[in-house]
């Protein structure tokens, strides 16, 4: 075996192994054993950065005569591999405070290792078969993560549906790769290149766009997201924030060469739907994950719209600064879960995640407020944070895409460029309204000190890293350049490119006003003593239809069940037709075959074997009476033919 594939197979391996050895050992000491495979794939995640400095580690096998198999991991790859070790360490260490309690903790850390395992897999596979079989993968753990409670019907169902909502998409991916690899013979990703326009470069495009938007819960696929949150809340941080839903755009990064102008235009389009639609159902809910979970679902929605727009790498940018403040919104959702878990673990019908029942924690969670302020302000897009850069860098380059779209009498797109700067005005308005609800105002339930909520180990070191990934230092040296990124020169050399000029400039003073617009606006209606905070804790669900529209995400998930229901009948209908008709007419058929068979079976023995017997018993007759004249003697056989020559005389004369 070769040192790169060695290297591959190491940061492959050692989450699944140590996954497993956790799950063997059972619950006692769960929470260290998790990390035997962590600590020592991510040292090695690191030096694959250094390696990959210089050249790609390059993998390939025969797989069947004439088909090879492959891995390839160049700067991009490594990069968000090392991403996706730092995130899963941070849940590691996490997540054994958040279920010390639980009796099935063992179990949950060998399914977190497979997936993490799962995840490193597709983004170090290089063949579009290794991809796909790495990305059923992914959503195979994230369907068992998801649904780890499963004693709870509710969140079991969760599960599924999220599963088989991903599993529709997945049927688009299918049709791509298959396309890719034996129609179009690109198999793989390191050598893909821009053919000429056909209908297959369309269909494998179309193909692969659907994968990446199911698995990046884009419109129409978005609805699985928001019940995905049924897991454990630091499953939603890794799944939820850097990895499985960053699988779809990262897909798109890598493909987006080879797309053409109408996939891409396509995929401008609905990122920028889906951004809006996403972040206006933010706005109205009252569960604490439902809230992050459609700011998922709008942040990867710019991403997918600037792949579309050709801004692919402020999309990178914008996928590795959400991985740092949205995983760190997650997990400082949990320590409030787990918080008002512990206070209020008596009380079955209490709700931990409604933030009706929130306000006031930031003087129990002290720490934990201001990791969430740190990343949601990255994550309205306020200056001196990440957020910042990454999508003002996505907003310059839709405004740039839309101004030569319109030119060529592709007016539309100035609405996709719309959209996306009504988002980053509706961003701050949503994450501002949570944090004032859950960490400010009056405590609308009863609130004391907890010990060791906020242990220095298991939360306080996660949400500093992640807060501190949330800043513009770590990230760019100038806190309002977009194309400053400290990675960009690494990752895409020379082609980064200068800034965008006057657009840029516009673009920044635009982002900056509507994020303070939008925080300011969260603070009017939703600061301490308004009259909204203080009548919170009675608000119910919207009644009026255009705002119960957007609480219930836009009725995608009644679309799925009215699907699927509709499927159901119709297999039912379908199963009594099979068996009221079709199968009495395969009966009938039968029956009618029988029946015929056998009087066929009558008349050829009575009829046909009759005349044939006849004819027999004829010729036996006669020739029985001609056996009886040969007697064998010769003078009777003279006078035999003296008779006959006189009958013949006779016969003559007449």
């Amino acid at each position: 075996m070769t040192t790169p594939a060695i290297y591959i197979a190491l940061v492959l391996i050692l989450p699944l192994l140590g996954g497993v050895i956790t799950y063997l050992s059972g619950s006692k000491n769960a929470s260290r054993l998790s990390l035997i495979g962590m600590l020592p794939g991510a040292v090695i995640a690191g030096f694959l950065i250094y390696q990959s400095h210089d050249a790609s580690l390059v993998v390939r096998w025969e797989w069947l005569p004439g088909y090879e198999f492959g891995w390839s991991i160049d700067r991009i790859s490594a990069v968000l591999i090392g991403l996706v070790y730092l995130v899963s360490l941070l849940v590691h260490l996490f997540s054994a405070h958040y279920l010390s309690h639980d009796r099935a903790i063992h179990r949950y850390f060998g399914k977190l290792g497979f997936f993490t395992a799962s995840m490193i897999g597709l983004l170090a596979a290089d063949h579009f078969l290794l991809i796909f079989i790495f990305w059923e993968l992914v959503g195979f753990s994230s369907y068992l993560l998801i649904g780890f409670w499963y004693e709870d019907v509710e969140k079991a169902v969760a599960a599924r549906k999220a599963f088989m909502v991903n599993r529709v998409a997945d049927a688009g991916l299918l049709i791509g790769v298959i396309l890719m690899v034996t129609e179009l013979n690109q198999p793989f990703l390191s050598s893909l290149d821009r053919g000429e326009s056909s209908l297959l470069v369309h269909l494998a495009g179309f193909g692969l766009m659907i994968g990446a938007l199911g698995k990046s819960a884009q419109f129409p696929f978005s609805g699985w997201l928001p019940k995905a949150m049924a897991g454990p809340t630091p499953v939603s941080a890794l799944i939820h924030a850097a990895t499985m839903v960053a699988a779809g755009v990262y897909l798109l990064i890598r493909v987006a060469p080879f797309l053409s102008p109408l996939v891409l235009n396509t995929t401008a389009a609905i990122g920028a739907v889906t951004a809006f639609i996403a972040a206006v159902s933010a706005l109205t809910q009252h569960d604490i994950k439902k809230v992050l979970a459609y700011s998922t679902i709008s942040q990867l929605g710019y991403m997918v719209m600037g792949i579309g727009a050709g801004a692919y790498q402020a999309s990178l940018f914008h996928l590795w600064t959400h991985a740092f403040f949205k995983a760190g919104l997650f997990l400082a959702a949990g320590a409030v879960i787990h918080y008002l878990h512990t206070l209020k673990h008596t009380d079955s019908t209490f709700d931990a995640q409604d933030m009706r029942r929130m306000g006031g924690l930031k003087k129990v969670l002290p720490f934990t407020h201001v990791a969430f302020v740190v990343c949601g302000l990255a994550l309205s897009g306020l200056p001196l944070f990440s957020g910042f850069l990454s999508k003002e860098g996505i907003l310059s380059g839709v405004w740039l895409w839309a101004i030569d779209h319109s030119a060529n009498g592709y007016w539309w797109a100035y609405l996709v460029s719309d959209l996306a700067f009504v988002t980053a005005l509706l961003t701050p308005i949503y994450i501002g309204r949570q944090i004032l609800l859950v960490f400010h105002g009056t405590p609308r339930t009863a609130l004391e000190k907890l010990p060791h909520m906020e242990p220095l180990r298991l939360v306080k070191v996660p949400l500093m890293v992640l807060s501190v990934g949330a800043l513009w230092l770590v990230n760019a040296l100038n806190p309002l350049d977009a194309g400053g990124w400290w990675l960009s020169s690494f990752l895409f050399g020379d082609s980064a490119g200068p800034g965008h000029g006057s657009i840029q400039v516009w673009t920044m003073m635009l982002s900056i006003a509507l994020a303070v617009g939008g925080l300011a606006i969260s603070y009017i209606f939703y600061r301490p003593g308004s009259m909204r905070s203080l009548g919170y804790q009675m608000a119910q669900v919207p009644a009026k239809w255009y705002r119960r529209l957007t609480f219930e995400g836009w009725y995608l998930e009644s679309i799925y069940d009215g699907l699927s229901g509709n499927y159901i009948k119709v297999a039912k209908a379908a199963r009594i037709f099979d068996r009221k008709v079709i199968d009495w007419l395969v009966n009938a058929a039968g029956v009618s075959t029988v029946v015929f068979s056998k009087a066929l079976a009558v008349i050829d023995r009575e009829v046909v074997d009759g005349l044939v017997n006849f004819v027999a018993w004829l010729f036996r007759g006669v020739g029985g009476v001609f056996t009886k004249i040969q007697s064998g003697k010769v003078q009777n056989q003279l006078i035999w033919m003296v008779l006959l020559l006189l009958v013949l005389v006779l016969w003559s004369q007449f």
